[in-house]
């Protein structure tokens, strides 16, 4: 006697016939088949296979005869052939490698996992797919960076001023986690608009070292980062920030780490810095898991403002200002200790992005 998921498959398969001789697509067929069957729907890739064989004439919507079919399944042959499927296509599901290979959903779960031991898991999304070089020069300055940084005494750490920009909306959007809800069966979730790459935002620029904030500069409408606003604008609101607190000393003797954008890099910024007496510590490109403000500052921030609106600049200005001074010193002087060990990572992993540490 047939199985139910037999009867489905059946009965989607006359269906993609009928359609796919009036002329239907494969696209319109499969979305009416995932409106009625929903899960079990075939997928999208069977339903092509399936119209092509109907287009060139083939008549039976069952499957052919199977000559000389093992008692197991699970046997070399079948092992082998989908092993070819997923060194070919990694991305595909149990129900294709059964359709492909001839045997039940159930042999094609036992042979992935029971006998070649694999797991399905998701992707892992990096800034940038880096090049050889790329990844040499994230080794070299993480060695750089670690032989003078990475010692006994820590002190030297606190030293480093640190600093980027980032757009902030004036209607954050909540975070995916945020947006869960619990409803009852058969209930439909809220519907939330997607945020439009139109919608107001204001872009600021945020300092800060192991002991705090240091300063945050709201950049004006219609202003872009150039090497002229960040050196008359961000870095001079650093220099009169440590005047402010060390009167003797200023800015001399700190080292700053700032990202490679090419507002950073001009002879501006460098002059600026020299009359400063600051020292520019290396950052490699593509590199954002080595920068403070990206792998710590703007993550948490963010995630503090998400669901909030705001009526003006002031406020967000104002709402910044307040997470920032309310982030305890030792998560300051934490996030210095913690780039040191993913310093450390870009070497274990020979220049490769790594997993994000947990904060």
């Amino acid at each position: 006697m047939a199985s139910k998921s037999t009867d489905f498959k059946i009965e989607q398969r006359a269906y993609v016939k009928i359609r796919t001789l009036l002329k239907v697509s494969p696209t319109d067929v499969h979305k009416d088949l995932e409106e009625v069957y929903k899960d079990t729907a075939l997928p999208y890739s069977t339903v092509v296979d399936w119209a092509r064989r109907f287009r060139e004439g083939r008549v039976s919507i069952e499957d052919g005869a199977r000559i000389g079919r093992p008692v197991s399944s699970t046997n070399d042959k079948n092992i082998l052939e989908v092993s070819a499927l997923l060194e070919e296509d990694p991305h595909i599901t149990l129900v294709e490698i059964a359709d492909a290979v001839g045997i039940s959903t159930g042999t094609a779960q036992a042979i992935v996992h029971d006998n070649m031991k694999f797991r399905k898991i998701c992707a892992r999304w990096v800034p940038h797919l880096l090049t050889q070089a790329q990844k040499a020069k994230r080794v070299q300055c993480a060695t750089k960076l670690l032989s003078e940084f990475d010692r006994t005494d820590s002190r030297r750490l606190f030293d480093i001023v640190t600093g980027d920009e980032t757009w902030v909306r004036y209607s954050e959007p909540l975070s995916k986690e945020a947006n869960k809800v619990w409803v009852a069966k058969g209930q439909d979730p809220p519907m939330i608009p997607r945020h439009d790459f139109r919608d107001p935002k204001v872009m600021y620029c945020i300092f800060f070292d192991s002991n705090g904030p240091v300063c945050q500069i709201c950049v004006p409408k219609y202003q872009t980062i150039t090497g002229s606003f960040y050196t008359n604008e961000c870095l001079t609101e650093v220099e009169k920030f440590y005047q402010n607190r060390r009167p003797r000393t200023g800015t001399r003797g700190l080292r700053i780490l700032h990202d490679n954008a090419r507002p950073h890099k001009t002879k501006l910024v460098r002059e600026k810095l020299e009359a400063m007496k600051i020292v520019e510590l290396d950052h490699p490109p593509y590199s954002p898991d080595l920068a403070p403000c990206d792998f710590w500052l703007f993550p948490k921030l963010k995630k503090h403002l998400s669901g909030r609106k705001f009526e003006s600049r002031a406020q967000i200005g104002s709402a910044i200002f307040q997470y920032m001074k309310g982030v305890p010193t030792e998560d300051y002087k934490k996030v210095f200790f913690d780039w040191i060990k993913r310093l450390k990572l870009v070497l274990q992993h020979e220049g490769e992005y790594f997993e994000k540490l947990h904060h």
